[in-house]
């Protein structure tokens, strides 16, 4: 069995609020400073992290493998709605940009899914970028 340390463990001072009658009590308020300790600790979460990501067997072959699956499939991100319209970036396998695109809504149904492939109903208008 390997002789594994824990990663630091982060100093507890307990700040108690209330907010419209409710008592919250916030054990990690100090890290909001962002202050010498915080990066200490931080850093040192981090060290902890690579040393035990590090000596996982096959670590190579998982990474390179996660990265071909990673850009297997289409990409979708940063959705806004605005009006009837959805605003929304798609990366397509192999693109080195995204591209913006406008979904013009119809109603959606009560669970948001349409039987066209899981999309909202509607069309979708592709702009180039």
């Amino acid at each position: 069995m390997s002789d594994i340390s824990g990663p630091p463990i982060a100093r507890v001072d307990v700040v108690r609020d209330v907010h419209h009658g409710i008592t919250l009590d916030d054990a990690y308020r100090w890290m909001e400073a962002d202050g010498e300790e915080f990066h200490r600790w931080l850093d040192g979460q981090a060290s902890h992290a690579r040393e035990q990501l590090d000596t996982l067997p096959r670590r190579e072959e998982l990474l390179t493998r996660t990265r071909e699956l990673g850009g297997a499939l289409p990409q979708y991100s940063d959705f806004t709605l605005a009006g009837d319209r959805i605003f929304y970036l798609a990366r397509e396998p192999g693109a080195s940009r995204c591209r913006i695109l406008v979904h013009i809504t119809g109603k959606f149904p009560a669970d948001g899914i349409s039987p066209r492939k899981g999309r909202p109903p509607g069309r979708t208008v592709r702009t180039g970028v």
